[in-house]
C-alpha cells in the first residue's frame, strides 16, 4: 500500500504532458521556435556577433542587454500578434512573448471611446483617462483655486517636517517630504470642458437622446405635412375661386 501511494504521489508531482507531434511541427519549431526547451543551451556562435544558422538554429539566441539596441521600454509590454500566434518576429521581437497580465498592451477600445464592452473580462490594460492630465501646478504649489473643477490633475504629497518647521538642512535634495515651491509666473487654471460634461452625459443616457431625436423628427414631419396640406389647399381654393368667379361672371354675363 505505501508503494502504490508513493508511485501515485510521484505521477501527480513529477507529471509530463503527452508529447504531439503533427506534420508542421518541424516548421513551426524552426521558423518561429515554437515548442522549443526553454532551457536548452545559449549559442555561442549568436553571442560572438553572427550565427549562420539563423532562425533555424536549435540554440538559444540571447541578445546581451549591453550590445542591444534600446527599445523604448517596448520589451516591458506583451506582443500583441503573439497573443493571436501572428507574430513572425520570433526572438527578435521588441515585446514580450509570454502570458503576463500585469504587462498586457493598452486596450484600444478603452482608450477611444472610455469604456470597454467586455468589462473586467478584457485581458488588456484599462488605464484611467485622469492619470493622463499632467499635475497641476497651483495645487503644487498649495492651493488651487478651482478645486475639484480643475482640469488639471491634483497630486497629494507629503510635506516635509523639517521645511514645515523652518529649515531643512537637505535644501532641494530632500527626501523626506515636498518642499513648496512658489511662482509668480503660472497659467490662470482652467475649468474642465463643458463639452466634455456633455459628451459623458449623452453617453451616461443614450436612449433619452434617441427619444428626444424621435420627438423632434415627429414634430417635423407633423409641421411638413401641416405646410403641405395648406398650400395644396390653398393653392386649389385659389384656383378652385378664380374657376368659380370666372364661371360666375359667364353665368351671369348669359344670364
Amino acid at each position: 500500500m505505501p508503494v502504490a501511494v508513493e508511485s501515485l504521489a510521484s505521477t501527480i508531482l513529477n507529471h509530463s504532458a503527452t508529447p504531439y507531434n503533427f506534420r508542421f511541427s518541424p516548421f513551426l519549431r524552426q521558423t518561429y521556435q515554437v515548442g522549443l526547451s526553454p532551457d536548452r543551451p545559449v549559442c555561442k556562435a549568436f553571442q560572438s556577433g553572427h550565427c549562420p544558422n539563423g532562425t533555424r538554429c536549435p540554440e538559444r539566441h540571447v541578445s546581451d542587454s549591453k550590445t542591444s539596441q534600446p527599445t523604448g521600454g517596448l520589451n516591458s509590454l506583451v506582443c500583441k500578434h503573439w497573443l493571436r500566434g501572428l507574430c513572425k518576429k520570433g526572438e527578435h521581437c521588441e515585446f514580450l512573448h509570454e502570458y503576463n497580465l500585469r504587462k498586457m498592451p493598452e486596450c484600444n477600445f478603452f482608450m477611444r471611446n472610455g469604456y470597454c464592452s467586455n468589462g473586467d473580462e478584457c485581458l488588456y490594460l484599462h488605464i484611467d483617462p485622469q492619470s493622463r492630465l499632467p499635475p497641476c501646478p497651483h495645487y503644487d504649489m498649495g492651493f488651487c483655486p478651482l478645486g475639484p473643477n480643475c482640469s488639471k490633475k491634483h497630486v497629494r504629497k507629503k510635506l516635509c517636517v523639517f521645511y514645515l518647521a523652518g529649515f531643512c538642512p537637505d535644501g532641494p535634495d530632500c527626501k523626506e517630504g515636498a518642499h513648496p515651491k512658489w511662482s509668480k509666473d503660472l497659467e490662470k487654471p482652467t475649468l474642465k470642458s463643458e463639452e466634455k460634461k456633455d459628451e459623458e452625459m449623452r453617453m451616461e443616457f443614450p436612449q433619452d437622446d434617441m427619444d428626444r431625436q424621435r420627438d423632434q423628427q415627429r414634430d417635423r414631419d407633423r409641421d411638413d405635412g401641416g405646410r403641405h396640406r395648406g398650400g395644396h389647399g390653398g393653392h386649389g381654393g385659389h384656383g378652385g375661386r378664380g374657376k368659380w368667379r370666372g364661371r360666375g361672371r359667364y353665368r351671369a354675363r348669359g344670364h
